[in-house]
């Protein structure tokens, strides 16, 4: 009875240790998947984050890139406003035409959509010569700014005198928007674009005048029709362009006419020239319009007239 009894005490007690054996391991293995669910989350909940900074920290950083690229500079610690950068293009430009300098006049305009040489340059120069009585006198005033989808514009006016009374002809600088702000900034990467009607279309002017009077001399009617702003060359113009040439060739000797340029009148946006022979007779003509045509008083009936 006794041996029986210590065998189920044995029993009891080995039994025992084997449960708590078991739920022990039970124990470890659930808290093992505790903590690795809890570190897997923790891991999670970090790449989240990081990858959240990191999306932020890219925006902020494309954001401001395109911020500066429109940016008013007066709006920007440290940047020249768009006025003081002009104006110190305006004074570069100004400077060299005080000078006469065609070959720098000719490298700033080295930007512009049509090429200037420095013969373009000169023509320039007598513009502003036949304008203003003395260049080196001339002064840079600034009007007013704007922009447009592609350019910024500073509108100057360049100041001077005509026979002792003050007068000024309109001065433009543009930048393309194409320009980051940053190289507008930079003195030695922006690209200015100057414009003036003295600049634009005054060599062009000239070579309108010389093309008429090579019409003149060649008895082209109906060249002679296109620069006078005739729409149809029909009879009717024809006989206007034949009664015109006759009216030349008894006032001018048409062989030794040249066109000499009298000046601007910035009111009526017209060029004024005077057409001389060798015998010193005169004649006066106009080229101004939308289309610049030539304004001539013998064109009887002509749209110019």
């Amino acid at each position: 009875m006794e041996k029986q009894i210590r065998k189920l005490t044995l029993v009891l007690a080995i039994s025992a240790a084997v449960m708590t054996a078991v739920t022990g391991c039970g124990k470890e293995a659930n808290t093992t998947e505790v903590t690795a669910r809890g570190t897997a989350n923790s891991n999670e909940e970090r790449n989240e984050s990081s990858a959240g900074k990191d999306t932020g920290q890219e925006q902020v950083e494309s954001g401001g890139a395109a911020d500066s690229s429109v940016a008013d500079p007066q709006s920007s610690e440290g940047l020249r406003s768009l006025e003081q950068v002009s104006a110190k293009d305006g004074e570069t430009f100004l400077n060299a035409l005080k000078q006469q300098d065609t070959k720098e006049l000719s490298a700033l305009m080295a930007h512009a959509e049509n090429e200037y040489t420095e013969s373009d340059m000169a023509k320039v120069i007598e513009g502003f010569q036949l304008y203003f009585d003395r260049l080196e006198e001339l002064t840079l005033k600034f009007e007013a700014n704007e922009q447009n989808p592609e350019f910024y514009v500073e509108h100057y006016a360049i100041v001077g005198k005509k026979n002792g009374e003050t007068r000024s002809i309109p001065f433009i600088i543009r930048y393309s928007k194409s320009q980051s702000m940053k190289q507008i900034q930079d003195d030695n990467k922006r690209e200015p674009l100057y414009d003036s009607p003295l600049i634009g279309e005054y060599p062009y002017i000239i070579m309108d005048a010389e093309r008429y009077i090579q019409a003149l001399q060649q008895k082209d009617l109906e060249s002679l029709s296109l620069h006078l702003g005739y729409v149809d060359y029909n009879e009717e113009t024809q006989a206007a362009m034949e009664q015109l040439l006759n009216t030349y060739e008894e006032k001018l000797d048409l062989s030794t006419l040249k066109a000499v340029s009298k000046g601007y009148d910035e009111q009526e946006d017209q060029y004024h020239f005077e057409l001389q022979d060798s015998r010193g007779q005169k004649h006066d003509i106009r080229i101004g319009g939308e289309e610049n045509r030539i304004m001539d008083d013998w064109a009887a009936g002509s749209e110019a007239g």
